[in-house]
């Protein structure tokens, strides 16, 4: 009895002895995968960031081509350039360094915020949510929100609206960005519906107001009022090179005009610049002003800003940028100063 008593209290500091050691084992085990996982969101995190880096350097290297390319080539109806060697700017997709892709979108082949078309403008917020009964209120607010004074349209808002309504007062000027619409009186509830279907590609809060069907978006060309079967027969003859359904556009705009002139035949002075990266979950864009008839730089950069990739439309092909070496000599000596076709 004594015996077997005297093994039981042998063998109690070996089993303690023995547990510990487990958990000691355990709690490395368990802290040598914390420093792995640890690691490996360090090397991801690492990865990420030169993947960034490496981006936002190709970024501005293409950006220094296209800029250089816009300020010294020549103004055509679709583009910049000569011959062949021609830069369009109705948002289809360039190949920039690296694996990048950029994006140039004439305003004019926008819809303008600050220069409302109404009926354009109408139609569009029908294709983006809107019920037809409220777009005269909506445009009304629109207006109102950039016009200085209280006096207000049938269907506006002005601050007392704004005030009852528990918003910030309109500024009484000019929309600054884009995303500045939904201060406006009555637009935020459009959002949602709005952002599902990237209305705002199709609009803009700079230029002059004029519209250009050969640079314009599929939406700015719904709300101009051509049907998507339209849309599609003009979108093909831009894409074979033919411009026989902008030409018959832009000549009832001349008709329209003021002047009958067709100065919106040509692109102008204000781009809206998109890069993208493949594996990026973002984009980086701005809107670039040409200066080159004023003193200093060339060009103005204006509202830089990133944005999710899935939030915009991302062109699906990469043309070859133009290369300014294949010029001809003579065209060569034409761009000893920049050219622009104002």
């Amino acid at each position: 009895m004594n015996t077997r008593l005297s093994s039981a209290r042998a063998l109690r500091p070996r089993g303690f002895a023995l547990a510990a050691v487990l958990w000691l084992l355990a709690g490395m085990t368990i802290l040598a995968a914390m420093i792995s996982q640890s690691s490996q969101i360090l090397a991801q995190r690492q990865q990420l960031l030169k993947q960034r880096a490496n981006a936002e350097q190709d970024f501005l290297s293409t950006r220094s081509d296209v800029l250089f390319w816009l300020s010294t080539s020549r103004g055509t109806q679709n583009g910049f350039g000569w011959g062949s060697q021609m830069l369009r700017v109705d948002g289809r997709g360039y190949a920039g360094a690296g694996k990048t892709t950029i994006q140039v979108q004439d305003v004019r082949g926008l819809l303008n915020l600050n220069r409302p078309n109404r009926a354009r403008l109408a139609r569009l917020l029908v294709r983006c949510g809107a019920d037809p009964a409220q777009t005269d209120s909506l445009l009304d607010a629109l207006q109102d929100y950039a016009e200085k004074g209280n006096l207000k349209r049938l269907n506006g808002a002005k601050s007392l609206e704004y005030s009852m309504a528990g918003l910030p007062a309109p500024r009484n000027a000019p929309l600054l960005a884009e995303p500045e619409i939904w201060r406006v009186f009555g637009w935020k509830p459009l959002q949602p519906s709005w952002d599902e279907r990237h209305c705002s590609e199709d609009v803009t809060v700079h230029g002059d107001g004029r519209f250009n069907a050969g640079t314009a978006t599929a939406g700015a060309l719904e709300g101009y009022g051509l049907s998507p079967e339209m849309v599609t027969q003009l979108l093909g003859e831009r894409e074979s090179g033919g411009n026989l359904a902008a030409n018959a556009i832009m000549a009832r705009e001349s008709e329209q005009s003021f002047f009958g002139t067709s100065a919106a035949n040509l692109p102008a002075r204000t781009f809206r610049m998109t890069h993208s990266a493949e594996g990026m979950p973002w984009v980086f864009r701005y809107d670039v002003k040409l200066t080159s008839n004023e003193a200093g730089s060339p060009w103005k950069i204006i509202a830089p800003h990133r944005l999710p990739a899935t939030s915009v439309m991302i062109a699906t092909g990469r043309a070859r940028l133009p290369v300014l070496d294949q010029i001809s000599e003579t065209d060569k000596n034409a761009i000893t100063k920049p050219i622009l076709p104002f």
